[in-house]
């Protein structure tokens, strides 16, 4: 019972944490106000986070494992199923995702630097689950040889900058319509 509360806590105070920082910013965001929007106390949050650089590192932590678990999710789903339709899949996932935490990973990809925090482990955990895809591809003979092993940095690439395409002066667009979009670029640059 006391786990399952310190886990509820935990979720609430991260989801809080994340509100806060998308809607005043890292460095205006106060340890004060996260614990008034989670509802506990300032103590209860420094109990569990040393400072909100603690704070940010766990939820940034937290929406990457995530991420990471719904990419191999979609990996599973399908093994057999045409390229095509695995890359939409995984490509989705990572717009949806996005979409979903949009202020937070907004500011985190594209405006404030925060030299504070430490790097997760997130962006290696997304590139290998692309390696992986991309060897069904080759398995597939959907995919031309790449030999310089650039498909991956170019399809991930291509997704991040759609993620800042407000950067561009580009209007935001569904995560399904992006996911189509980016699919069908990867494609036709690196399909035979």
């Amino acid at each position: 019972m006391r786990d399952r509360f310190r886990e509820e806590t935990a979720r609430a105070v991260l989801s809080a944490a994340e509100q806060v920082f998308a809607e005043e910013g890292f460095f205006a965001a106060s340890m004060a106000r996260i614990a008034e929007r989670a509802g506990v106390a300032v103590g209860t949050l420094y109990n569990h986070f040393k400072d909100r650089e603690a704070l940010l590192g766990a939820l940034l932590d937290q929406r990457g494992d995530e991420l990471l678990e719904e990419l191999d999710r979609r990996l599973a789903l399908s093994p057999k199923a045409p390229f095509a339709e695995q890359l939409r899949s995984f490509v989705g996932a990572l717009f949806e995702h996005f979409e979903a935490h949009r202020a937070l990973l907004h500011s985190t990809f594209s405006g404030e630097h925060l030299p504070c925090v430490r790097k997760t482990d997130t962006p290696r955990g997304i590139y290998a689950r692309v390696q992986t895809l991309l060897k069904v591809g080759h398995r597939q003979k959907v995919l031309r040889a790449d030999p310089d092993h650039s498909f991956a940095v170019i399809l991930l690439g291509t997704v991040r900058s759609n993620f800042v395409r407000e950067k561009f002066g580009a209007p935001p667009v569904p995560a399904e319509s992006a996911a189509e979009a980016v699919t069908d670029f990867f494609l036709r640059g690196a399909g035979r």
